[in-house]
């Protein structure tokens, strides 16, 4: 080590109190050159240490910076699950608008991502927006409208109570569902922010519920059924509605398609339910009589003319018509009438006819032509007894006399109200009888027998012809 000297030509150090003088170690420096062999194994511990930290660390953030890379890499590749479809965009262009379920590959963002979309059944619910509040708070909402009638009020507060306006100037309640897809996942995706879709679906439901009300009276919203004045097609109110909520859907250009639109429920006011209720009683009692006087009608006239009725009543409207006109075509309608009766071919407007007649008109006549045969039968039967006769009386007079007066007599004897008694002959003998009470009592059982089944039949046959004239009145009636 070498040794330092101080400078020569410097000041000494001043001469000190011998008693303070302090002893000092000379200095030394010692260089080594550290290029030489073994250098390196003197290095300091420490230092090769933290080196080897600082190598690791640094091999290691260029692992997870590949790994980053990487991930970013591959963060493009996404799954598009069932019930979805899938869009590719890349550099904000739409590369590909269909893309089947399944893993599906795009660039990463911000290059380019996939959006996907559920083309699943979304369903909508429209509850307080034509129902008064009173049936949309909590401790309400499952009530009937029976015990939600009894605490309504009798106004209306546009604010708070919903209602429909009908053509007619009616108020009516409803609550509806409807049930919606996604049809064009380009267009939907493209005008559509999916966090406001189901408003703007909801919006057009109700401007559409709105417009179709005012279409329609108040009793065809309640009754779905077109009233008897209407003239054109009815548009029932579930199918317009749903008919104007797509119109408005496809003016935006929104890709959805409204699949099911339906009305869960129809109220009038609820304070006048009770009313609406009581006029569709009646309106349904009347509906039952008219089906039954119907029914009644079809049955009469199968009983008295079977399937020829329907035409026999239009040519006895025509008859009875040319009758009070004093049209010439009376009898040959007559004449149409009894050939369709008898079964014979008519031609009615032009077209030939062959009917069935069945029932009572075939009955009666059936019973018309056996009377006539016997009529005909005996009135033939009579001429040639009289011929006969007329020859006997040329021939012996008294023998064809006698004859007949014998036959007038036993005929006179033989009623049931002639009693023949024998008397002697040659004597005079004056008598005071009575009639024989037990002759005159069945006498009298069988006169009031005869007259009982005499007015029977004629009551039955009043009450046929009323029957049938009823019948007549109710096919008028229902023709106009």
């Amino acid at each position: 080590m070498a040794e330092l000297q101080p400078p020569t030509g410097s000041n000494p150090e001043p001469q000190a109190n011998p008693a303070m003088v302090v002893r000092r170690r000379p200095a030394s420096v010692n260089f080594r050159d550290g290029a030489g062999e073994g250098g390196a194994s003197l290095m300091d511990p420490a230092n090769q240490s933290l080196a080897d930290a600082l190598k690791i660390t640094y091999r290691i953030l260029q692992v997870g910076m590949l790994g980053l890379v990487g991930m970013f890499a591959f963060s493009g590749l996404q799954s598009v699950q069932t019930g979805e479809k899938g869009i590719r965009v890349v550099l904000g262009a739409i590369q590909s608008d269909d893309l089947a379920p399944g893993f599906q590959f795009s660039l990463p963002r911000p290059l380019g991502e996939i959006i996907k979309v559920s083309t699943g059944i979304e369903t909508i619910s429209l509850r307080s927006q034509f129902f008064p509040a009173i049936g949309n708070t909590k401790e309400n909402e499952n009530k009937s409208l029976t015990d939600l009638s009894n605490s309504a009020r009798d106004i209306l507060d546009p604010s708070q109570d919903g209602a429909m306006l009908s053509g007619d100037l009616g108020l009516a309640h409803g609550r509806f569902t409807l049930q919606y897809q996604r049809r064009d996942i380009k267009a939907n995706t493209r005008n559509i922010d999916p966090e406001f879709e189901q408003q703007m679906v909801r919006a057009a439901a109700v401007r559409g519920i709105t417009h179709a009300s005012g279409r329609l009276s108040v009793d065809e919203i309640l009754n779905n059924r077109a009233d008897p004045s209407r003239k054109g097609e009815f548009p029932s109110l579930d199918f317009e509605a749903r008919r104007l909520t797509q119109q408005a859907l496809d003016q935006i250009d929104a890709g959805i398609d409204i699949v099911q639109f339906n009305v869960e429920l129809r109220s009038p006011p609820l304070r006048l339910l009770s009313s609406f209720a009581s006029v569709q009683t009646g309106q349904s009692e009347a509906s039952k009589e008219i089906q039954q006087a119907q029914q009644q009608r079809a049955e009469t006239l199968a009983n008295v003319a079977g399937e020829a009725a329907p035409v026999l009543l239009d040519l006895i409207d025509r008859y009875e018509k040319a009758l009070a006109t004093g049209s010439a075509d009376a009898e040959k309608i007559l004449s149409t009438i009894d050939d369709a009766m008898a079964g014979r071919p008519i031609e009615i407007d032009g077209k030939t006819l062959s009917l069935r007649v069945t029932g009572r008109v075939a009955g009666v006549m059936s019973e018309s032509q056996q009377y006539r045969s016997s009529v005909v039968s005996r009135a033939q039967a009579d001429a040639r007894v009289f011929e006969a006769k007329l020859a006997a009386f040329k021939a012996n007079p008294n023998v064809v006399l006698t004859g007949d007066w014998s036959e007038a007599l036993a005929t006179f004897l033989n009623r049931d109200t002639i009693q023949v008694f024998m008397l002697p002959g040659g004597k005079s003998i004056d008598l005071w009888l009575n009639r024989d009470p037990e002759l005159a009592k069945a006498q009298e059982a069988i006169r009031t027998r005869k007259e009982a089944e005499r007015i029977e039949l004629e009551r039955m046959r009043k009450v046929d012809d009323l029957r049938f004239n009823n019948s007549k009145n109710i096919g008028t009636t229902t023709e106009k």
